[in-house]
């Protein structure tokens, strides 16, 4: 019998067997085949018209499922695909897609250093930029990527939109960089400058710190009369009126020369009413009353409802005196572009219940 036969047989069992694969080896070979399949329908897409793309970029969605079953192990695999430069962007484009449907918390470090890096190519950080939300992170921690990107001035244009349309829903603490943003935008602005600065605007209403009510109540003074800004900007103060009564009556000072300046522009006054009547200041009554007698039916609707939640009394006998002959009443006529009649004829008859 040969010494080798009896080292052999004293060997334990589980010596001679192959190594078990680790669940990061597998994962990493899985990531590897995924994309090497990836790697093939991009290459067909090639000369392809814009419908067979489209076809061969769902067989690519498709793959996901065999990344994903990984879960937080696909994370590190397709972290070495997103960051490697020698391979298609679109290949990457789709590492980046599934790294964020992990949901996975690892990949923040990842979307991070792609959105704040400005060597890597635009598209890709607007994509991590859209991924950032859907990791099982705090909202702080989403967001803080997004308005420490908005610092860099020389930001793409389209980019800077990108990102502004993920802070619209997140917010964002440095509310005098988005102030910064919205000047730079212009007080006209147009096209993709608009959407942009529709998406800062509300990025303020959703911003926690109390700067952000200020510095929407100074956006007001900087946007001409009848601007499709000025609504926008009262809808993100109302999700903000907490704040104002920190500097109630510079506050109210401002709406009151906003419902005075745009009598003919009714968005921004049926906008304006609700957050003067939050103020809770007795002195703005008799303006607030006033606008019951207003050539726009939803304006008066929107003033009985807002001296009906103030509980103001007297006010009572005038919303009674508009549905005594709302039926006669031009305003409440159908207009295209104007809400309901019957509806704000039902806000009207409950605003009346709420005074009795």
């Amino acid at each position: 019998m040969s010494a080798a036969w009896i080292l052999a047989a004293l060997l334990p069992l589980s010596a001679l067997a192959p190594a078990a694969e680790s669940p990061a080896a597998a994962a990493q070979r899985q990531v590897d085949a995924v994309f090497v399949k990836v790697g093939d329908l991009l290459s067909r897409q090639a000369g392809a018209d814009a419908r067979a793309a489209a076809q061969l970029d769902g067989q690519i969605e498709s793959l996901a499922p065999a990344v994903l079953r990984w879960k937080w192990r696909a994370v590190a695999p397709l972290a070495n695909i997103l960051f490697d430069s020698g391979r298609p962007l679109k290949a990457r484009l789709f590492a980046l897609s599934f790294m964020g449907l992990t949901h996975d918390p690892l990949a923040l470090p990842h979307l991070k250093g792609v959105l704040l890096d400005p060597r890597q190519p635009p598209t890709l950080r607007s994509a991590a930029a859209s991924a950032l939300p859907l990791l099982r992170i705090s909202r702080q921690s989403a967001r803080q990527p997004l308005c420490d990107a908005l610092k860099d001035e020389s930001l793409p244009q389209d980019l800077a939109r990108s990102i502004l349309a993920e802070t619209a829903r997140l917010g964002c603490d440095d509310a005098r960089l988005l102030e910064h943003r919205l000047h730079g935008f212009g007080i006209r602005p147009q096209g993709r400058e608009q959407d942009a600065a529709f998406f800062a605007i509300a990025t303020l209403g959703r911003s926690r710190p109390i700067e952000a009510a200020r510095v929407l109540m100074r956006l007001l003074e900087v946007y001409p009369r009848g601007s499709p800004e000025k609504p926008a900007i009262l809808k993100a103060l109302w999700i903000k009126r907490r704040d104002l009564p920190a500097f109630r009556n510079d506050a109210s000072s401002a709406l009151i020369v906003l419902l005075r300046s745009e009598s003919d522009c009714p968005a921004a006054i049926v906008a304006a009413i609700p957050l003067l009547a939050s103020l809770r200041n007795p002195r703005d009554v008799p303006l607030l009353r006033r606008f019951l007698d207003n050539p726009d039916a939803e304006v008066a609707t929107v003033a009985a409802e807002a001296l009906a939640d103030l509980q103001v009394l007297p006010a009572r006998e005038d919303i009674v005196r508009i549905l005594a002959r709302v039926h006669q009443d031009p305003r409440f006529a159908p207009a295209a572009g104007r809400p309901d009649p019957k509806a704000l004829i039902g806000r009207l008859e409950k605003a009346e219940k709420k005074l009795r």
